[in-house]
């Protein structure tokens, strides 16, 4: 069974939604507020009919719903204006296959887009029996512009129209959040959750058993006994009944509640976070046999980059026939699980994919994860450059004409090298982005224009290729030469030549050190024309 695409209406900053579901991985990514985490968790609503672990009916709060239709339904009635109430709406659509009988009991057309298709809905809305009660009370000026969740019901159903449950519904979907942490010691119920499911379904049940056999055991203690004796002696005077202390044999107290994991006998809670959300991690993925889908929230948390680049090995896989949707802010992830997975999230915007990215390019970035793709994709403005050197130029020119870093601004300097800046323009050129590239011309103008042809000039995209066309000056250092007098270059760099060939050689055997010193210098020296194009 998988997963297609899921819809959103009203939840959070979701207004009206669509999210195009890759088979196997789907990379969620975006700026800080976009609505990622929402995004997951959405879609664990609509897949286990849970929120935070609980059943959504006693779950429904006040700000799941989407804060404009909020504002806008009480400014409506203090107005003596009608309109609908606030409404939650969250759909996933599944492959249809009609020799699986589990995914035809799901098939229907009662979905959004009409579509007769297996799927589920989650629906959040107003009980028609309060309907009268929520106008009241959004028409009173005195109460808060917050959503009344006691007139609110919540409905999960299947496209076909019937019911669903957690028993009913013919998957398990597995949620990991990895930036959850726990201040208090004690059993955890997520990691129990964790560790439940690595079991199978006899060796859960042998374990309840042996536990209740443990509590069993408790009462029949010699100390316990005593102890027994004498509070049924002192509670003779208050109670006709025999008082004693006994371990909790009820329902609510089971193995999960009480039992930990441990690792190497250390409690989990007590393990380094690195390894607590890798093991989570492999837990989920490898115990989960059921499991169908699987949810992630940044994986990346508390890993080294090495400990990081063996999980996604793991992650892929272990993971099989597996759909897994991972929220992210890491490059690494992104393209070391498959750059043309990318959902990107913006505020307020479709979902933008890299499924077009060409072949080459996507198999580039997955063998060289280590490329920060993730910083070109979410910068206002991106300045591509070849090296440090490169890069610390760019940045004092940046300062020099906008009296301010290019962050500050929203661009972001990246080195990447010239071999790299293709790769990079397939994805600027899909998405649309405004990149500027700072190069040298190596000698070969006719050659440089080729190279980049298919990028620029291209109707809306902001690409543009900044280089010298002077041949005789074909990188960094000689047109920095070029551009300031000999005095000036001594003073800054702490030199004292008396020919530009000489000074020259020194700029190109020392780089780095060079443009870091005409980075930090108070001293004014002249920007080459090629690189005050890319800042401007």
């Amino acid at each position: 069974m998988r997963m297609t695409l899921v819809h959103i209406e009203g939840f959070k900053r979701f207004v009206d939604f669509d999210l195009d579901v890759d088979p196997r991985f789907s990379i969620i990514v975006g700026d800080n507020e976009t609505g990622k985490s929402s995004l997951l968790e959405a879609i664990g609503l609509v897949l286990t009919g849970l929120h935070n672990g609980r059943l959504i009916q006693y779950a429904i709060d006040p700000y799941l719903f989407n804060a404009e239709d909020v504002a806008g339904f009480f400014d409506a009635h203090r107005k003596g204006e009608e309109t609908a109430p606030p409404r939650i709406l969250i759909e996933a659509y599944f492959e249809i296959d009609p020799d699986d009988p589990d995914v035809v009991k799901l098939q229907g057309t009662n979905n959004a887009r009409g579509f007769n298709c297996p799927g589920l809905a989650m629906t959040i809305e107003v009980d028609s029996n309060y309907l009268d009660e929520l106008k009241d009370y959004a028409g009173d000026e005195s109460n808060p512009s917050v959503v009344p969740v006691e007139f609110y019901k919540a409905t999960w159903r299947a496209f076909s129209g019937d019911w669903v449950t957690g028993r009913t519904v013919p998957f398990k979907t597995a949620m990991i959040d990895t930036s959850l942490t726990r201040i208090h010691r004690g059993p955890s119920k997520y990691v129990s959750q964790v560790v439940g499911d690595a079991l199978s379904e006899d060796q859960r049940r042998e374990l309840s058993l042996e536990y209740k056999k443990l509590r069993h055991a408790f009462s029949q203690e010699p100390g316990v006994k005593a102890i027994n004796e004498h509070l049924a002696k002192q509670g003779s005077s208050a109670t006709s009944k025999r008082l004693t202390i006994q371990m909790d044999m009820s329902a609510k107290s089971t193995w999960d509640s009480t039992i930990t994991a441990h690792l190497d006998d250390l409690p989990f809670d007590c393990a380094g976070k690195g390894e607590q959300c890798r093991v989570q991690l492999r837990l989920a993925i490898a115990g989960s046999e059921q499991s169908h889908i699987l949810l992630i929230e940044e994986p990346e948390n508390h890993l080294s980059h090495s400990n990081l680049g063996r999980l996604m090995d793991q992650i892929k896989s272990d993971c099989g026939d597996r759909q897994v949707v991972v929220a992210t802010h890491s490059a690494f992830v992104l393209n070391k699980l498959g750059i043309d997975s990318l959902r990107l999230l913006s505020h307020g915007g479709p979902p933008t994919s890299l499924v077009e990215l060409p072949p080459e390019t996507r198999e580039y970035f997955m063998r060289l994860p280590g490329y920060d793709t993730l910083r070109l994709i979410l910068a206002r403005r991106s300045i591509l450059v070849e090296g440090p050197s490169d890069e610390l130029i760019v940045q004092r020119a940046y300062r020099n004409v906008h009296g301010k870093l290019p962050l500050e601004d929203g661009v972001d300097v990246i080195s990447v090298g010239s071999l790299a800046f293709n790769r990079f323009l397939d994805i600027a050129l899909l998405l649309h982005l405004d990149v500027r590239v700072v190069t040298d011309n190596d000698g070969d103008v006719d050659a440089l224009r080729d190279k980049y042809s298919d990028y620029v000039g291209v109707d809306g995209v902001a690409i543009r290729v900044c280089y010298d066309l002077d041949e005789s000056c074909q990188s960094l250092e000689p047109q920095l030469v070029r551009a300031n007098s000999l005095s000036t270059l001594n003073s800054i760099l702490g030199t004292s030549y008396s020919d530009e060939a000489a000074l020259l050689r020194f700029m190109v055997r020392n780089k780095t050190d060079c443009a870091l010193k005409m980075l930090v210098t108070k001293r004014h020296w002249v920007v080459p024309k090629y690189i005050q194009d890319a800042i401007e």
